[in-house]
């Protein structure tokens, strides 16, 4: 009889967490808060603001961050919120208004521009041959994932929240077509048989006409063609989430 554990990877080989599994209780994996010696507290706080546990004036508040700290900026969340970093190696949101930060658009050109592409394509291929595929599966302490809690998980450590689930990341970001490809942009595929474009399979694009995915045919983490072959044909679309 097969072993459970065999029987997900079989699935999996078709089907890659379509769904996000929220509706089962499963969150989202735990951001822990220790500082990193690599980290560059470059942003300076020019006048008290509220640093809050998410991007709402309404969210828990950490604590006031006072004028002269310095903070490391993760991402420009939107028009209104950074995701911000304090000196105790705390993640939390503080308002993005040019009153409370020396932070400036040119800064937030850096951060979600070319470097962090870079970095989201380290990232994925440094962890080859030490994440395993498992269809239905987020285990950051393990390194087990499926196709698109491995994307979650990577763009997670950039700052980037995507949900977990080709279902909801096929709307995230904005839409790019194939032609226009970027480094790091998510790419989308079909995989059961013929491709009908419905999308069950997620990866990140690398350029130069390849992309790195966690994928069940060699049980972790590999870089595919996406300009000719099986990965090719079953190509559907792709969003820009940085």
């Amino acid at each position: 009889m097969l072993s459970k554990k065999l029987i997900k990877k079989v699935i999996g080989v078709s089907l890659c967490a379509t769904i996000g599994f929220t509706a089962m209780g499963v969150g989202h994996a735990p951001l822990i808060p220790t500082a990193s010696a690599a980290t560059s507290y470059e942003t300076k706080v020019n006048y008290g603001v509220n640093f809050r546990v998410s991007p709402s004036t309404s969210a828990s508040k950490i604590r006031l961050l006072p004028r002269g700290e310095q903070i490391h900026v993760i991402s420009k969340v939107n028009s209104y919120w950074l995701k911000i970093k304090d000196k105790n190696g705390r993640t939390g949101y503080i308002s993005s208004s040019s009153k409370y930060t020396s932070f400036s658009s040119k800064k937030s050109d850096s951060v979600n521009g070319t470097a962090k592409s870079d970095r989201v394509i380290e990232l994925a291929e440094s962890y080859k041959g030490r994440v395993s595929y498992d269809y239905g599966t987020r285990n950051p302490s393990r390194l087990i994932f499926d196709c698109s809690s491995f994307t979650q998980f990577i763009f997670r450590k950039v700052g980037v929240e995507l949900k977990w689930g080709t279902r909801q990341q096929k709307y995230q970001g904005d839409y790019v077509s194939k032609s226009n490809l970027r480094k790091g942009d998510l790419v989308f595929f079909d995989t059961i048989g013929s491709n009908n474009k419905v999308i069950n399979h997620v990866g990140i694009y690398k350029g130069n006409g390849h992309f790195v995915h966690n994928t069940p045919s060699v049980d972790g983490i590999t870089v595919s063609s996406l300009s000719s072959g099986w990965w090719s044909r079953h190509y559907v679309s792709a969003r820009r989430v940085l």
